[in-house]
């Protein structure tokens, strides 16, 4: 009787163990996002800062484009007739957010602090709309 419980807990084990995996992949990456995003907004408007501001947008524009090749924990609980747009949705939000991310580069590049700083909510919206659609509790 024991022996016959121990597999399906074993294939259990093995398979919330592979999803968590995915998921700290994903989470790890808007980890980075975050603490880049805290970052750049406190580094983004100081010229002396210019270069470093650059790397940074660089390494957040890195950690966008390899979230979209992950999946949102959420997507296990979407019906599988609207699962493809989800992930089309969520991979369109981070298009979005690397889009910004190359303006704001753009603007550190130019000069333009002042802008580069406003352009910043348009990162700090695209955030807060994506983990209202996208994040679970």
């Amino acid at each position: 009787m024991k022996s016959r419980l121990l597999l399906p807990l074993v294939l259990i084990a093995v398979a919330c163990s592979l999803h968590a995996q995915v998921d700290s992949a994903l989470e790890n990456q808007m980890k980075i996002l975050a603490r880049g995003s805290r970052q750049l907004s406190q580094q983004v408007s100081d010229p002396a800062q210019q270069q470093s501001t650059i790397t940074l947008i660089e390494n957040l524009k890195k950690a966008a484009l390899d979230s979209k090749a992950l999946e949102p924990r959420k997507t296990s609980k979407i019906a599988e007739a609207q699962r493809t747009q989800f992930l089309a949705d969520y991979r369109t939000e981070l298009d979005a957010l690397n889009d910004s991310f190359n303006q704001i580069e753009e603007a550190v590049k130019a000069g333009q602090y002042d802008k580069a700083k406003s352009l910043l909510a348009i990162v700090n919206s695209i955030k807060k709309e994506g983990h209202g659609k996208f994040k679970t509790d």
